[in-house]
């Protein structure tokens, strides 16, 4: 490993921290905005459910 490598966190563990927020509305906003790599995880729980309602 080179010395001036930063260490990697592998995103098989970033999903999973960002799992265990599913009812956290705020923080997964704010994991949406940490970087690009979590905004699908993050989205995917925020907008799992979509309710569309019918204008008469």
């Amino acid at each position: 490993m080179p010395v001036n490598s930063e260490p990697v966190v592998p995103a098989e563990l970033c999903d999973t921290v960002i799992d265990h927020l599913h009812d956290d509305p705020r923080t997964l906003a704010a994991c949406a905005l940490v970087c690009r790599a979590w905004v699908p995880s993050s989205r995917m729980h925020q907008f799992h459910t979509v309710i569309l309602h019918r204008f008469p």
